[in-house]
Formats: C-alpha cells, sequence, structure tokens
C-alpha cells in the first residue's frame, strides 16, 4: 500500500487510517503544509508538527488552520476556537461583563464552575498590555482591548475548568504577548553565511581541502560537506578571512 494520502470526499478522515507507514505520511504532508504558506512557516520541520497535529485530531490542514497559528515557533490555538471546544465539550460561559475596561464571565463543566475577572488594569499593571516602556500600550491592546481580554478570559476560564480542551497548548494571543524572544534561524546554506566579496575566497578554500575540483564553484559542493560546516561554521570563515589576505 501506498504511503501517499489518499484522496477522500471532504469531511471524511478515514485517510489518516489508510497510511502504512505514518512517518513517511507525516513527512510529506508536512512538507506540503510547509510549501503551501497555510500557516506562513519557516521551515519545513514546523509542517511536520502541524502534519502530527492533523494525524492527532483527525483533520485536514485547512481545518487546523481554522483552529491553530503557529506563532514564534509554537503552536497557539484560536481563542474562538477553544471556546468553541469548550462547548462542544458541555461547557457554557455566562458573560456579566464585556468592555474595554474589563470583562467578567463565569464558565461552568459539570460541577466545575469558575468567575473569571480579566482587566485591563490588571494586563497593564503586570507588563502584558504594555511596550518595554511599561506605559505605552501594544498595538493589540490599544486597538482591541475587549477582544484581548475576552480571549484571555478564555483561556483561563477553559484552561482551570476543563484543561482537556487546551491540552498543554496556549492561546495564540498569549504567545504573541509573552515577547519570547526568537532563536535566530539556523543558516541552511553557505550562500547564507559567506559575504559577497569572500565567494571567490570560500571557493578557493574549499579547492585547497579537496571539497571542490577545478572549475566547480560554490553550488557544487556536496549537501553533506555543506551541513557538516554549517554545523560549526567559525572555523571555516576564519580560513575564508586568512585565504582572502593572501589572495
Amino acid at each position: 500500500m501506498s504511503d501517499e494520502l489518499i484522496p477522500v470526499p471532504l469531511g471524511e478522515t478515514q485517510v489518516y487510517d489508510r497510511m502504512s507507514d505514518p512517518l513517511a505520511a507525516i513527512k510529506t504532508l508536512g512538507g506540503a503544509i510547509f510549501k503551501s504558506g497555510i500557516f506562513g512557516l519557516d521551515k519545513p520541520e514546523q509542517g511536520e508538527i502541524l502534519a502530527l497535529q492533523c494525524l492527532a485530531e483527525r483533520k485536514s490542514p485547512l481545518e487546523l488552520a481554522r483552529t491553530y497559528h503557529f506563532i514564534q515557533g509554537q503552536l497557539a490555538i484560536r481563542s474562538d476556537a477553544l471556546l468553541a471546544k469548550f462547548h462542544q465539550a458541555g461547557g457554557t460561559v455566562e458573560w456579566t461583563n464585556r468592555s474595554d475596561l474589563c470583562v467578567i464571565a463565569t464558565f461552568r463543566k459539570g460541577k466545575g464552575e469558575a468567575v473569571i475577572t480579566a482587566s485591563m488594569r490588571e494586563y497593564i499593571e503586570n507588563g502584558t498590555a504594555t511596550k518595554a516602556d511599561g506605559k505605552t500600550l501594544k498595538d493589540n491592546w490599544k486597538k482591541w482591548p475587549r477582544r484581548m481580554l475576552t480571549a484571555r478570559a478564555v483561556s483561563e476560564g477553559v484552561r482551570l475548568i476543563a484543561p482537556e480542551c487546551c491540552f498543554g497548548v496556549y492561546v495564540a494571543e498569549e504567545i504573541m504577548d509573552a515577547n519570547i524572544p526568537q532563536k535566530p534561524a539556523r543558516p541552511t546554506s553557505l550562500k547564507e553565511i559567506i559575504p559577497l566579496d569572500r565567494i571567490e575566497s570560500a571557493v578557493s578554500v574549499l579547492k585547497k581541502t579537496g571539497h571542490l575540483l577545478d572549475g566547480q564553484g560554490l553550488d557544487d559542493i556536496t549537501s553533506d560537506t555543506e551541513q557538516s560546516i554549517l554545523k560549526n561554521p567559525q572555523p571555516f570563515l576564519n580560513a575564508v578571512e586568512i585565504n582572502t589576505l593572501n589572495l
């Protein structure tokens, strides 16, 4: 049986049950998700994470896009999707107040109940709604304060009453406000780390070390050699600089 996904009518999820090799299928689907651009991913590995989520939830990529975002390298659920999951799980919400200054809601499921208050004052004081100066509101909090407060209330309420609905995934608004520093993307090719005025010198170094033959250029380097250099590029870059001085 082929490892490729078998087309089925929209809405049917049996396609995932027909995979003879789920890991290979996840890699194939992940690559397709990455290339499609629907999540705005930075690298193929992120597509594979989403493919795994598709498999876990038995959803198509388009369905998943309506539920999740991929922000700062993390999978995040949309607040409206989280609320929908809560309702589908039998939960109810009573909105007592929804204004630009304060949102109050009562979350109930089974015997559990929690009154959640999300106030603008609280999120200004703890720095969530403000920029680095601690005074200026972030653009999203300035433009949509009620929406941001509602998302916070949903996250806290559902996480408290029905944690199974979010299974450890943060709400998109939480990640956007966390200001998590992103790690620099790892270079995928030598061209990303070699300045244009050092290309000739780099090619010369690669020829001297036996990685390129006469008449070959940077595009002719083998993938294994390129990836080996990228794992620890500094010695190579140092050699390029020394070689530049001797040219």
